[in-house]
């Protein structure tokens, strides 16, 4: 199978430089200014791009083995065991104090799983870049078919046992919302069966006051006229009486106090006629007034019951937002589970199944044996050269690292690669690179233009 080789180094466009320039880059960028070095490593790390039916895009492996990705998963609590228990259970008051004491938001436990050869971080950026053929010390391939299969396998498996757990969480919020939903139904008809008896009282107490009110209108004109013109009567002779007073107050000022005397009398008596007639009215207005309180009272017992009803059913509300929510925080998870195996998918820029590419790096150990490893870089040529080109540039500042992250890989390459024999001093790479230094100082960057200018 042919190989695809990532550059080690590109311009500001992403455009792979010359092969030379590429190895020249990397290795200013290791050893910039004075810096010596004892050993220089150029290394092809082998990548195995294999196309994934489900997804379309690619699963991309190690094919040293080196790189694992280990993925920690959360495994659900027997839900269907409560479940059931709530389906087969008639008493309402029992399955609520299920439900508010069972724990929906905790998990059985969690497990690790470990992808051995796939790697998840994304590097599909600097698939898009294809390079000449790099002079690399290709690593040791290890990855077989079987272990292709095995791997792809406990994806697969994994992404549907992660959508079986969210299919397993839609179903119990389905269920919970079905028991509290009939439940709430249960709450419902019982308040509108109060509501309806109150009604049924109240309306029938309001027409019963209708009737005493046109009754005790007509007793009471007939008592009051009665009674009125019985007392009022009796004023006739009082007023003669007080009549007479005052004429033989007029003729004899000695005659004061019976005038007084009658006058009282009239008082008195008009108070007696104004209390028996207010005592009348006061009874039939005490028969009107408890009709409407009893009414009244009807209606404040009928919004006390409706709102005890109507509290239980908030409070169902409450209860079913809280479980609800409580489900759908552990459905975030194994979305966000799901989400970091389709992860291992990738999109490139090939129409075949499989392709391999090869990852470049450098590897330096200095004179203080301080191991630096260089991934694919970006060649800073746009720096300028200060004082119109009298001083040249910074090497320093030669390029930047791509904006992919290969950590995983060059902590295996300084652990694992430091004892790989040099390779950079083969006659036909230090040519090639003495070729790039000079054309970088072509470029204005004040370098070293004699490999061996690097080397202790």
């Amino acid at each position: 199978m042919d190989s695809v080789y990532l550059p080690l180094a590109v311009d500001n466009s992403y455009q792979p430089l010359p092969v030379e320039k590429q190895l020249a880059v990397a290795l200013v960028k290791a050893a910039p200014k004075n810096i010596k070095i004892k050993k220089a490593i150029l290394i092809g790390w082998p990548l195995l791009l294999v196309k994934h039916e489900k997804s379309g895009g690619y699963i991309i492996f190690d094919e040293t083995l080196n790189i694992e990705t280990k993925l920690e998963f959360i495994i659900l609590q027997d839900y269907k065991r409560i479940l059931d228990g709530l389906e087969n259970n008639k008493n309402d008051s029992e399955i609520l104090a299920i439900l508010k004491s069972f724990r929906w938001k905790d998990i059985k436990g969690k497990e690790e799983e470990i992808f051995k050869g796939v790697i998840i971080d994304d590097i599909s950026p600097i698939l898009s870049y294809g390079s000449p053929e790099l002079p690399l010390r290709i690593l040791d391939k290890i990855l077989t078919q079987v272990d292709i299969d095995s791997i792809i396998t406990d994806i697969n498996q994994r992404e549907s046992l992660i959508k079986e757990n969210i299919n397993k969480i839609n179903d119990v919020e389905s269920k919970i919302n079905t028991i509290l939903t009939i439940i709430k139904g249960k709450r419902a008809e019982e308040r509108k069966q109060i509501e309806d008896k109150y009604n049924s009282i109240i309306q029938e107490k309001n027409e019963l006051l209708k009737k005493t009110l046109v009754t005790a209108k007509k007793n009471l004109e007939s008592e009051l006229l009665n009674e009125a013109t019985k007392l009022y009567s009796k004023m006739i002779d009082i007023e003669v009486l007080i009549g007479k007073a005052e004429l033989d107050y007029e003729a004899n000022p000695s005659f004061q106090k019976d005038l007084e005397n009658i006058t009282t009398l009239r008082s008195r008596y008009l108070s007696e006629i104004q209390s028996k007639l207010s005592e009348i009215k006061n009874k039939y207005r005490i028969e009107i007034r408890n009709m409407v309180h009893e009414i009244e009272s009807l209606t404040a017992q009928k919004q006390k019951e409706l709102e005890s009803i109507d509290v239980k059913i908030r409070e169902l509300d409450e209860l079913q937002k809280n479980i609800l929510n409580q489900l759908e925080n552990i459905k975030s998870i194994c979305n966000n589970e799901l989400e970091r195996i389709r992860m291992f998918t990738k999109r490139a820029p090939f129409d075949k199944d499989t392709v391999e590419v090869i990852l470049p790096f450098l590897l330096v150990v200095d004179i203080y044996n301080n191991t630096y490893i260089i991934p694919p870089q970006i060649y800073n040529n746009n720096k300028k050269s200060t004082f119109f080109g009298f001083f040249r540039r910074d090497p320093s500042e030669i390029s930047d690292n791509m904006k992919i992250n290969l950590t995983s890989f060059m902590n295996i390459i300084t652990t694992k690669y430091v004892i790989l024999e040099d390779n950079m001093r083969d006659p036909h790479i230090k040519s090639l690179i003495e070729k790039g230094l000079e054309e970088l100082y072509a470029d204005g960057w004040g370098i070293r233009r004699s490999i061996s200018e690097y080397y202790v």
